[in-house]
């Protein structure tokens, strides 16, 4: 066994530690850190209902590997979520083609400054206090000055329907889910 000095140690676990913590605020101000690139994956999220406060809608880019991917940035200052179904596509050695799955029945899913990246959606939804139009640097920094954008008091989805290539929030809360990698055909969104 080889032996670990205390300096040494110190210095890695604290150039760490700064590095997270970098990573960390980059996602709680904008979303995901433009540093951080995405697996190319798009995956599906499917939820009854969705009930959310101080809502920001513009457009964006998420960088992947290959990329950049245009999308619909929605940022939500809280969310309650229910019936939540969300699935990605694996391709794991020796077992071939899977389904990463995670599934949350009931109003069991909450987030805080959550943020969505979404090349696509679909489903019913109310704003309240709607304001569109509105110039989409004034919702986000990261949004260019000038874009379009849209915000509302707060919003009611259901039956949404959802293609994302990034999720982030400063807490998410899913109480009582089920996850698990389950084949093509058992995946239930």
């Amino acid at each position: 066994m080889g032996h670990i000095k205390g300096k040494r140690f110190a210095g890695v676990m604290a150039v760490g530690l700064l590095a997270t913590a970098g990573v960390g605020v980059a996602m709680a101000q904008g979303g995901l850190s433009a540093n951080l690139a995405l697996s190319n994956t798009i995956f599906n999220q499917e939820v009854s209902n969705l009930d959310a406060t101080d809502v920001s809608i513009f457009g964006g880019t998420d960088s992947q590997h290959d990329g950049d991917t245009g999308v619909a940035r929605l940022i939500f200052a809280d969310a309650t979520i229910s019936d939540m179904c969300m699935t990605a596509p694996l391709n794991l050695p020796g077992l071939g083609e899977k389904r990463f799955q995670m599934l949350v029945p009931g109003e069991n899913t909450t987030a805080e400054h959550l943020v969505l990246g979404a090349p696509g959606l679909v489903g019913g939804l109310t704003l309240n206090n709607a304001q569109i139009g509105v110039d989409a640097s004034q919702l986000d920094d990261e949004a260019p000055a000038g874009s379009w954008g849209l915000h509302a008091d707060s919003l009611n989805g259901w039956d949404q329907v959802i293609k994302a290539s990034s999720i982030a929030a400063d807490k998410l809360t899913a109480a009582g889910a089920k996850v698990g990698v389950v084949s093509v055909d058992e995946a239930e969104c």
